[in-house]
């Protein structure tokens, strides 16, 4: 006999998991992880609260399926976008298009990731930045012909930054540099982006970023 309140239909099951990934992933863009409630993600999702617990053992366990679910659908829109014409440009704008309609993920990455006692951290940066950072540096040096492989790892990490950082940094940008969320969500946008990186990606070409003292004929 199944235990009071859980459904015993496997299709039942799996719709009431994503209908609670859903409401945790709709709460996170309203409010902070640390605000959200249990009772509040199943009153969103329409499903009796204590099947979180049953389902994923607590609030950390769902939002971390969650990382789950979204790691799985970026990187496969990531890999498509890598099979296009200008692989580097499209997956600029993916990312930023990603980065424009998941506002709570950048808050959680200010609120939960920038801090060493998360207990989100770990699995979010084993989900995400890990697996950028294996990805990108090598797309980086084939498109922009880098034969340093420490090299792309520097430039695609400067890329990240110059994506996630106005994000995260939302209350700068819109208050010091007023620059709105409509600018950023803009083609525009991604062409700026793109045309910055590359122009200072290809100028790193003389660079020794080895740490050792520049030869003499670097110096002139």
């Amino acid at each position: 006999m199944s235990p009071r309140g859980r459904p015993v239909d496997p299709e039942k099951q799996v719709e009431q998991k994503e209908n609670l990934l859903d409401a945790a992933k709709a709460l996170l863009g309203e409010k902070g992880y640390r605000a959200i409630t249990i009772r509040e993600i199943g009153e969103r999702a329409a499903v009796n609260s204590a099947m979180i617990r049953y389902y994923f053992e607590n609030k950390e366990g769902l939002f971390i399926a969650l990382f789950d679910r979204m790691a799985t659908i970026h990187f496969k829109h990531i890999a498509d976008l890598s099979e296009q014409k200008n692989p580097l440009f499209s997956v600029i704008k993916g990312l930023l298009q990603l980065l424009n309609e998941n506002a709570g993920v950048a808050r959680l990455i200010h609120d939960e990731i920038f801090q060493s006692d998360s207990v989100l951290r770990d699995a979010f940066i084993e989900r995400f930045p890990k697996r950028m950072a294996n990805f990108l540096p090598k797309l980086i040096q084939a498109q922009l012909k880098i034969d340093d492989p420490l090299k792309a790892k520097y430039v695609a990490f400067n890329l990240i930054s110059m994506l996630v950082m106005p994000f995260v940094g939302a209350p700068v940008r819109q208050l010091a540099w007023e620059i709105s969320d409509r600018e950023i969500s803009t083609d525009e946008w991604a062409v700026h982006i793109y045309q910055l990186f590359t122009q200072g990606a290809n100028s790193l070409s003389t660079i020794n970023l080895q740490g050792n003292e520049p030869k003499a004929e670097e110096k002139l």
